[in-house]
């Protein structure tokens, strides 16, 4: 997949559920919304390894099967935030099941700054961040029909990256984490391809 990195912003993982049960609020039929916030950040922790910081505002939310409480999420590693619906997908009592739909865009993002000439030498380097690379490597595996709507989580921060470098990252669809090489080609001035390899799924 041949990409512009001017083009890319971070993106937070679709939809994750997980049924948290035994979570005790008070006798009535609401909960403080740091509780609902505490249930998403435990339910994404769960599902994608890293945990996130959310806040579901100040007024106490009713517990109420099916109803979708509007909350913003940051990531505490990029600082990006991201709206996110978190929904009551169950309500048993003072036992609740959350699922969380976060936006695959941050809030806010900057405008893409002028691009500087491009290189026209097929051997130059190019600085990409750790969730530029997932992000792109993620629309590859789509765009591939490997993975229908994958998140990609790469290490480190920034990285100055040349034809043929590759990184070891992670390909996360559901619950199912997959070993995923991506290697960066083809770099000119800001724009670049990557190849993914999932030995897992390689056929």
């Amino acid at each position: 997949m041949r990409t512009s990195r001017l083009a890319i912003l971070t993106a937070a993982a679709g939809l994750l559920a997980t049924a948290l049960t035994g979570c005790t609020f008070s006798a009535s039929a609401t909960a403080s919304p740091d509780d609902i916030a505490t249930l998403a950040e435990d339910a994404l922790e769960a599902e994608i390894g890293q945990r996130p910081e959310i806040d579901c505002g100040d007024d106490s939310i009713p517990l109420k099967e099916d109803s979708v409480v509007p909350c913003l999420l940051t990531d505490p590693a990029s600082g990006a935030e991201f709206d996110a619906d978190v929904t009551l997908t169950k309500v048993d009592g003072t036992n609740v099941t959350v699922s969380v739909q976060v936006a695959d865009a941050p809030n806010n993002a900057p405008a893409p700054e002028p691009s500087e000439s491009p290189a026209t030498d097929a051997g130059g380097t190019l600085t990409l961040t750790a969730e530029e690379i997932g992000v792109t490597a993620a629309r590859a595996l789509t765009d591939a029909g490997v993975l229908p709507s994958p998140s990609v989580l790469c290490p480190g921060g920034s990285h100055e990256v040349s034809n043929g470098y590759s990184l070891e990252c992670t390909a996360i669809q559901g619950g199912d984490q997959y070993a995923a090489t991506v290697t960066i080609s083809e770099i000119e001035g800001s724009s670049y391809s990557v190849n993914v390899v999932i030995p897992e799924l390689a056929g």
